[in-house]
């Protein structure tokens, strides 16, 4: 469904974007300790853009929590529809350091442009954003992409991918002004998991008979086999109406048995696979594209884009943050009288204080070796091009989970952040989309 060619594993374990905690490691960072050789010279430290989490404080409460209207989807299709032509690559998890993703003859392209068109449909009777989505190497090629969106006509070759986004789409959540947060609902299946108390606590075994599971013998002390899945997650942060960046994050994820015992709750186990960034600018609506009405520095605007990346001191410092806070609730239809799901959206404003020490600095840690080694913090920040930056750690609200922040700042002082957060389990508990400005 997606267009990302290329995969990539990620770290497990305590290190950055490993997120199980193990037991026994010592707070703070971990430095390695390189081995002398007087007969080889000091080597470089490799080029690393990932870090522990970003320290986040809460410093005052503004503005207490509101209730807020659902956003109309109706407005969301208006502003999402359209033509959007950017760029889009892809980056290592566990350095940040791009990665290529064409060849050009004998030379690797570690970025393509890239064309999407966005229209409101009806498909199967429900109402749809349908995607049509194209990379292309080089302005040439660009320039016939953008032929044929203009003329609605993604028929020719296989240059085209679809992708449909339904209203009823499960785990879409989506925000004033075109920005979205998709995803699972559940990271992992629990079957043979919560529901087999008996199991965990040894005195049934596995079995209808109690003979410790005739048809679960692969199981493990538990009384469940751990079973890995693989998720994609999607976040998008639109700017101004015609300014957007997307993030899609590829992970897998499963429930491993507590290391203090089978009587405990499992641990999730989360590792990052792959990373994708699209920088995209809106250029008019679908079908009325024509060569002369693209910008001329649109091309030269997104190739700068991707050069920056956010300096810690940007982000050092107090911030005052909106946030509009998305729950997933049982509910009773009014229509029908019958149990359904949801989405419950409030607001909150606090003052938040962002503590990046020296210590937390890609270069700081690049030349200590620490990431080499790995810190005892769970999880970990990738500082990328277009000056986004993605974290993926435990909520700080539970002692386990998962949370992925997704964090855009087009202007110097002023950034939008998406969050989706699951809980130990692997369950969803919330997604908050957030605007900020620096004191």
């Amino acid at each position: 469904m997606y267009m990302y060619e290329v995969a990539f594993i990620g770290v497990t374990g305590g290190g950055p974007l490993g997120l199980t905690r193990r037991r026994g490691s010592s707070p703070g960072i971990v430095r390695a300790t390189p081995r002398k050789k007087a007969s080889k010279p000091r080597r470089d430290p490799p080029e690393t853009y990932l870090t522990c989490p970003i320290v986040i404080e809460t410093v005052e409460t503004l503005t207490k929590e509101e209730p807020l209207p659902a956003p109309l989807w109706s407005s969301f299709a208006g502003s999402v529809g359209g033509m959007w032509v950017g760029q889009r690559g892809v980056y290592q998890p566990f350095t940040g350091v791009a990665e290529p993703v064409a060849l050009d003859g004998r030379t690797k392209v570690y970025h393509l442009s890239q064309c999407c068109v966005e229209e409101r449909d009806i498909v199967g009777g429900v109402d749809t954003i349908v995607r049509h989505e194209a990379s292309a190497l080089g302005k040439e090629m660009l320039d016939g992409l953008m032929k044929e969106a203009g003329e609605l006509d993604f028929s020719k070759g296989d240059s085209w991918c679809r992708e449909d986004i339904a209203q009823s789409e499960e785990g879409l959540v989506i925000f004033d002004g075109g920005s979205y947060s998709r995803g699972p609902l559940r990271l992992c299946d629990l079957e043979g998991v919560a529901g087999d108390s008996n199991e965990r606590s040894g005195d049934g075994g596995g079995g209808a008979d109690g003979d410790g599971g005739a048809d679960g013998g692969d199981g493990v002390d538990g009384g469940y086999v751990p079973t890995e899945t693989v998720h994609e997650i999607e976040s998008c942060l639109q700017w101004t109406g015609e300014e957007r960046v997307r993030v899609r994050v590829t992970l897998s994820a499963e429930l491993l048995e507590s290391e203090l015992g089978p009587e405990y709750p499992p641990e999730l186990d989360v590792s990052l696979l792959r990373v994708g960034v699209s920088r995209e600018s809106w250029d008019g609506i679908p079908g009325t594209y024509t060569q002369s009405s693209q910008s001329a520095d649109e091309e030269q605007k997104q190739t700068d884009s991707g050069k920056h990346r956010i300096l810690e001191s940007e982000m050092q410092g107090f911030w005052n943050e909106f946030t509009m806070v998305v729950e997933l609730v049982e509910d009773v239809s009014m229509k029908t009288g019958l149990p359904e799901t949801t989405w419950v959206y409030t607001s909150r404003e606090h003052q938040r204080l962002f503590n990046i020490g020296n210590e937390y600095s890609p270069s700081s840690l690049a030349s200590s070796g620490a990431i080499d080694a790995g810190c005892a913090l769970d999880g970990g920040t990738l500082w990328l091009p277009h000056r986004v930056i993605l974290q993926v750690n435990t909520p700080p609200e539970s002692s386990g989970g998962l949370q992925v922040e997704m964090l855009w700042s087009p202007q110097v002082g002023k950034y939008e952040k998406i969050t989706r957060t699951y809980d130990g389990m692997g369950g969803f508990m919330h997604a908050t989309c957030s605007t900020a400005v620096k004191k």
